[in-house]
């Protein structure tokens, strides 16, 4: 029994000691491994501060034609006639499509008959007015040698007043009646469709045997071209596409660098061609207090009609420094409650956290207002461990495209 307790035990220990010493041993490792560490600086990226020079600003829109008319019917009836189809290139005046109203040209002929009856009723006032003119005429003669009553002569002087106002009545008619043929000649004048200037059309949403109603949208079409409203809107729609334009939305940061004249580049996206070159050509003059942007009209030359209306693009801007010195990756900012700040690595490599006010945001780059002065190393990559006073060791930071 006592040689069966002195083996368990002396199993005990070795076990005991083969437990424990490895743990000492890594727990000594980890410990020294810790004040290694504690004891060696972090090396940190750092950078120097550019200067601000000119930036590329890319901004989204859409094109549109220069000149964009959708085109209403000024008159009820049918369509008997179209000439033209989408994509049919049309010149200024050209017939598009006819539009049959008998019932416009009933009016007409019958506004003609009318204007013929006053014309023949003015020639019957008008002789009316002449025999009243020679009847006053022969009694005034007779009244001055007394051989005729007062009272007919005054009869003769008042049957000649009413004979011209009656021939002034019947101009009038004549008048009202013109009036009345040349507008329905105005109005049958617009069963004519035609292109108001030259271009393409774009959209067709009537089909002959139509009925037209004047001033309102149709669609009598299955499956008719729509608006970028989701509905048809008017007979056809023209468009000038050799010249496009888009408009584009400029943040209030960079409106003042946007001038009339000045030169971009648009880009259609998901096509590999190269940037067309376009002008600003006016701006709204004015900030949208809604979105703080700035309305710009840039237009785009398209000869070749490669670039279609309605495309998304991107406009590139090259837009130069404001009211802005220094220029800094934008991982380098650190925002937190103390503020907007970046740090610096200062005279034996301690740390400390400066605040700056800064400018535009160019997406990995970033303006700096004010709280730099050029010669400062800024770590570009700052962590939440860093702290006031920290010795790190600093290491220039490599070069990449875009800061």
């Amino acid at each position: 029994m006592v040689l069966a307790g002195v083996g368990a035990l002396a199993v005990f220990l070795i076990l005991l000691t083969v437990g424990v010493v490895p743990r000492l041993r890594n727990s000594r490792e980890l410990a020294g491994a810790a004040e290694q560490l504690r004891t060696t600086p972090l090396n940190v990226y750092v950078v120097r501060p550019e200067r601000a020079s000119v930036a590329g600003l890319t901004l989204a829109a859409t094109t549109q034609a220069i000149q964009d008319s959708v085109i209403y019917a000024r008159i009820s009836g049918y369509l008997i006639r179209r000439y033209v189809d989408i994509g049919d290139r049309v010149t200024a005046g050209q017939l598009l499509a006819e539009v049959d109203s008998p019932e416009v040209d009933e009016q007409l002929r019958q506004a003609r008959a009318e204007l013929q009856q006053t014309e023949k009723a003015l020639d019957l006032q008008r002789a009316n007015l002449d025999l009243a003119r020679a009847t006053m005429a022969r009694y005034e003669a007779a009244d001055a040698e007394g051989a005729v009553a007062k009272q007919a002569v005054d009869q003769s002087v008042a049957m000649f007043r009413t004979a011209q106002a009656s021939v002034a009545a019947a101009e009038a008619n004549v008048m009202a009646y013109k009036a009345n043929v040349q507008r329905l000649l105005a109005l049958t004048s617009f069963q004519r469709v035609v292109a108001p200037f030259a271009g393409t059309v774009i959209q067709r949403n009537v089909d002959v045997g139509a009925l037209i109603t004047a001033g309102s949208p149709v669609n009598n079409i299955a499956a008719a071209p729509t608006t970028v409203t989701g509905a048809a809107s008017g007979l056809f729609e023209v468009a000038q596409i050799d010249t496009l334009r888009v408009f584009v939305n400029v943040p209030q940061a960079y409106a003042k660098n946007v001038e009339v004249g000045m030169p971009v580049q648009v880009r259609i996206r998901g096509e590999l061609m190269e940037p067309v070159k376009a002008t600003v050509t006016r701006t709204s003059s004015a900030i949208d207090t809604g979105t703080r942007t700035l309305l710009t009209q840039v237009d785009i030359p398209n000869p070749s009609h490669r670039m279609l209306p309605g495309s998304f693009v991107y406009v590139d801007f090259q837009i130069g420094p404001a009211g802005t010195h220094w220029r800094i990756p934008a991982s380098a900012l650190v925002f937190n409650a103390q503020g907007t700040r970046v740090i610096l690595v200062r005279a034996g490599n301690k740390l400390h956290f400066q605040n700056v006010v800064v400018g535009r945001d160019l997406g990995t780059a970033i303006d700096v207002q004010s709280g730099l002065d050029g010669n400062e190393t800024v770590v570009k990559l700052p962590t939440v461990s860093l702290q006031e006073g920290q010795i790190v060791n600093p290491i220039a930071a490599p070069a990449t495209n875009g800061g």
